[in-house]
């Protein structure tokens, strides 16, 4: 029944992917034998683990892709580290790397290709504290009149994003379909991020990044500009956001040819357009909605990642009454 379960699993995850594979030859059962070649390279001890894995393509196109780059390109040894903790990588994705090639070489060490695992012990990198600087109101206000001067197409998008602090892929992907004007409400269970196994400007609908299904209410403002919006023939699954030629919206190219413009034109030190979502997030709290509200908001499985985020902003004290006087 385990075994059931996991190719159910499996053929569940390929559909929502986009690559089911109907022939089923992806899900047989195939008995895995012990590789009788001794790896010589971490890169090929990295090579059969992952062919043991039979992952799908869309996991195999991100970190183990990447990590697979870095490997062949530095070609360490089976017990040379120095390629990856002398690397200058973030300490985010350090982390996902150390922790794939932890579970590479504990494989190796269980079949007996390698006498020890050398990444066991190596610690984590200490993350940076970058300190999170969302707009303020007369901010919102200039970047807002900034895409009206400039690419006025892209306003609404903008301010969809401002307002309800959705992930940038889930407003590209927002359907009409989610748009429940009676109740006021706005669904989002989907998202529209780039396929990994494209070519870099295909994109793939999948559920939303932590699977939930969230539902915001609209405010009067926000509703006026969906309803603006709406052309007069709705097609359930058209998208509400789109380019002036009437395609998907490029995250990337959204950025660099009219994000960084308007910030350039207003005079505003840039940040990414994600700051839209944290610029949500800390107006939420501002206004006293709490912590679990805040994190069903933004779409979080708890409310962690807000205490991690916003913490310093939820319950801050005031500095005591010290008599210190106005003179002195």
């Amino acid at each position: 029944m385990a075994t059931v379960r996991a190719i159910a699993t499996k053929i569940q995850n390929d559909i929502l992917a986009g690559h089911f594979d109907s022939s089923l030859d992806r899900y047989r059962l195939i008995p895995k034998s012990t590789p009788n070649t001794q790896p010589k390279s971490l890169l090929e001890l990295w090579d059969l683990w992952v062919g043991s894995l039979d992952l799908p393509e869309c996991t195999l196109a991100n970190h183990y892709r990447w990590t697979r780059v870095m490997m062949a390109k530095a070609n360490p040894g089976l017990t040379d580290t120095n390629w990856l903790t002398k690397s200058e990588l973030s300490a985010r994705t350090y982390k996902d790397r150390l922790s794939l090639i932890r579970s590479c070489c504990k494989w190796g060490l269980a079949k007996g290709l390698i006498a020890t695992n050398p990444y066991e012990n190596i610690k984590l990198r200490k993350a940076d504290s970058k300190e999170i600087k969302p707009f303020r109101d007369s901010e919102i206000r200039q970047i807002i009149q900034g895409f009206n001067d400039l690419f006025p197409h892209y306003t609404a998008f903008v301010i969809f994003l401002l307002a309800t602090g959705v992930r940038t892929s889930e407003a590209i992907g927002l359907r009409w379909s989610h748009l429940d004007f009676p109740k006021g409400e706005i669904i989002i269970k989907e998202s529209l991020p780039k396929d990994p196994t494209g070519n870099g400007y295909t994109r793939i609908r999948k559920e939303t990044k932590t699977g939930n299904i969230r539902y915001l209410s609209m405010s009067a403002d926000l509703q006026y500009l969906l309803v603006s919006l709406r052309p007069q023939k709705v097609e359930p699954d058209g998208l509400v956001f789109k380019t002036p030629e009437g395609c998907i919206i490029d995250a990337d190219n959204f950025r660099s040819r009219y994000w960084t413009l308007v910030l350039k034109h207003c005079q505003i030190p840039y940040r990414k357009p994600y700051t839209t979502r944290h610029t949500m997030g800390s107006h939420a709290i501002e206004q006293g909605i709490p912590v679990t509200g805040v994190a069903y908001l933004l779409g979080h499985k708890n409310s962690r990642m807000v205490i991690e985020t916003y913490g310093h902003m939820v319950n801050r004290p005031e500095l005591p009454d010290i008599p210190i006087g106005r003179g002195n």
